[in-house]
């Protein structure tokens, strides 16, 4: 083979790498793991589905107010939000901290008073994607204002 023969050979393969490489060398766009940075309660939802927003006590916890509580009859959904939206796993799990199964919480966030005679909790919730990220909601009976502690049950 003779000198030009061995050079235009080499061009050639050489624009062929390039070519091959602009097409399939690119670096693959991999999703990266996008984990949760806050979860914010924005309150339950009525019978009608109408969102009841938490209200803020002075230490400013969210608070959801009950009218009444009735045993296995008074159930809420609570309403939640995962920021940001692209999370890339947005599933929370629940908890109340009660052992006795008076109030539980469904993996859907849906809590039920089993019992009238326990008004109040706490419900976290917690991100499962490892980012240790939660929110928690204390759900209070309304006590009428002609009450001696000012209306609060604690």
């Amino acid at each position: 083979m003779n000198k030009k023969t061995i050079i235009m050979l080499t061009a050639i393969i050489c624009v062929v790498s390039i070519i091959l490489v602009s097409i399939f060398g690119q670096v693959p766009n991999f999703q990266t793991n996008v984990l949760v940075k806050t979860i914010s309660i924005e309150g339950y939802l009525d019978k009608n589905g109408n969102i009841i927003p938490c209200e803020k006590n002075n230490a400013g916890e969210d608070i959801i107010w009950l009218d009444k509580i009735e045993a296995g009859e008074t159930s809420i959904v609570l309403k939640w939000k995962i920021n940001p939206n692209n999370a890339s796993n947005p599933d929370v799990y629940f908890s109340t901290g009660i052992d006795d199964d008076s109030i539980v919480v469904s993996d859907q966030g849906i809590v039920t008073f089993y019992t009238s005679t326990r008004t109040n909790c706490v419900v976290t919730i917690k991100a499962k994607d490892g980012s240790l990220v939660f929110a928690r909601v204390i759900i209070m009976k309304r006590v009428s204002n002609n009450s001696p502690d000012g209306g609060v049950e604690l």
